[in-house]
């Protein structure tokens, strides 16, 4: 280990296109043997500067030294030579490839298919070791999302990396599991290496980070400070500019009689069979382990997969199955767990995918789709450079934002939401998390799957809990230490 800080950055701009600067002369310091959280609204530019110093983009201005030399080729590979891992929000794993695979690739002595025993057991190996469960052999694209965020970590951790950089690492797990990885960032800062963590739950930044660095559209308006000097509001209005607003006080819609959506005997994968209704003005929370049939149940009710025995009907009629226009015309809207691979397509336009899957009728020339975008995307606060700017461009929290714009605006029946409020500041959640409820009061059916129980306890009419592919139910008020055995395969209440 060098005596040097593992990163200092000075001075840093970087700016896209016409809009302001992501970055606007920002400084940083990383320090060995610590835990370093980076917090800011979306789009404050927490992850620009991170990618910057994986080598995955370059600045504009200002100096980055990275292990006490200067950085003059921004390159992943340059970076990673210089022990730099970044696990990025989106995920960069090769989809038909196993976990194993996934893992050797990362390797510079690895090979493209080497064999399966050995990569198998040193995924197993690094599991074990750090506590994060993954399936070796399975490709990843039939890996939940949990499981492929848990793989990422685990490529990183296997580069043995001096620093290494976490965007958003918990966001799709469950309490447990963002705990036991704390204790791994904790354990790795013990071994004197620099953890960086992206983050908008403000109880791990407490838990587990010894300074904080808070980004305010692209500057720096706390500079690596003890987080003992702060508490929960002073970091939020670090964050937004101003006192953050009281807790969430939500009225529940009354449960009317009329079924939205329903599962009778539906079974697919490790699903187990599901006899389910959901009613108008209902929120139903779905918790769980990762892997426990979530993805399973995600897919039947937005129409992605067929069940292999049962049926699941909307409003009496049978769900049609990969026929996004069909699920739009039935008035059901899905904000899936992973939004780039299932809701939008990264180098069209925001206004183009404002449009996804609503058919060649309603399509307008160019002008006039942006002109219609620009309310919706004003409303639902979408920051970009404009309705013509690629979604790809969008940070994670805005990029959220686009597809609840698109798919709210239908006038729902039916809301299938997965981890809707994953990796957005708390402002940004509370509003997506207020509107999901307004679509339930004006008579939609939500089913709301999420990793935060608190976040579940706070929206849901009703919960089930999902272990080894059977379904647990809940009713307020909600008893965590039951709902906690569930999620572990205990008894419910």
């Amino acid at each position: 280990m060098t005596s040097a800080p593992p990163a200092v950055v000075t001075g840093v701009r970087r700016r896209f296109g016409a809009g302001p600067p992501a970055l606007d002369g920002v400084d940083l310091e990383l320090r060995a043997g610590e835990v370093h959280a980076v917090l800011g609204e979306n789009g404050a530019g927490k992850t620009t500067l991170m990618r910057i110093l994986a080598g995955l983009d370059e600045p504009d201005e200002g100096s980055v030294v990275v292990a006490g030399e200067p950085v003059t080729e921004f390159t992943p590979r340059a970076l990673r030579e210089r022990g730099v891992a970044m696990v990025q929000q989106h995920f960069t794993l090769v989809p038909t490839l196993t976990a194993g695979e996934n893992l050797a690739l990362a390797r510079p002595e690895g090979r493209l298919r080497p064999g399966a025993r050995r990569v198998r057991r040193r995924v197993e190996a690094l599991a074990q070791r750090y506590g994060l469960p993954v399936r070796a052999d399975v490709p990843v694209d039939r890996l939940s999302v949990g499981e492929q965020q848990r793989l990422e970590i685990l490529r990183a951790l296997d580069a043995d990396a001096r620093l290494l950089i976490l965007d958003e690492p918990t966001a799709v797990l469950v309490d447990a599991e963002a705990e036991a990885l704390l204790a791994v960032c904790r354990a790795l800062a013990a071994e004197g290496r620099a953890v960086v963590i992206i983050t908008h739950r403000l109880a791990e930044v407490f838990a587990g980070c010894d300074r904080v660095t808070v980004l305010r559209r692209g500057a720096v308006v706390c500079a690596g400070e003890p987080v003992s000097a702060h508490d929960r509001t002073s970091l939020a209005t670090l964050m937004v500019g101003a006192v953050p607003a009281p807790p969430l006080s939500i009225e529940r819609p009354a449960r009317s009689g009329v079924i939205r959506i329903a599962l009778d005997g539906a079974a697919r994968g490790r699903l187990r069979p599901l006899d389910l209704e959901v009613h108008a003005g209902e929120v139903l929370g779905v918790a769980g382990v990762d892997g426990n049939g979530q993805a399973e149940l995600e897919d039947l009710l937005a129409g992605i997969a067929a069940p292999q025995q049962g049926t699941v009907c909307v409003e009496g009629t049978e769900m049609p199955v990969g026929a996004p226009r069909e699920r739009v015309g039935k008035r059901v809207a899905y904000v899936p767990a992973d939004r780039y691979r299932r809701a939008l397509a990264g180098p069209l336009s925001l206004a183009d995918n404002l449009e996804l899957g609503r058919g060649p009728s309603r399509r307008a020339p160019r002008g006039r789709r942006e002109e219609q975008a620009v309310p919706a995307l004003a409303a639902w606060d979408v920051r970009a450079a404009g309705p013509g700017a690629s979604a790809a461009s969008l940070s994670g929290g805005n990029a959220q934002k686009l597809v609840l714009a698109r798919e709210l605006g239908v006038g729902p029946a039916v809301v299938v939401a997965a981890q809707p409020t994953r990796g957005l500041d708390p402002e940004a959640a509370r509003m997506i998390t207020e509107r999901i409820l307004a679509a339930a009061a004006d008579g939609a059916a939500v089913v709301w799957f999420g990793a935060e129980l608190d976040e579940l306890f706070a929206v849901a009419d009703r919960l089930v809990v999902l272990a080894d592919g059977i379904a647990t139910p809940f009713e307020p008020p909600y008893d965590r230490a039951a709902v906690g055995m569930a999620m572990a395969g205990g008894a419910g209440a």
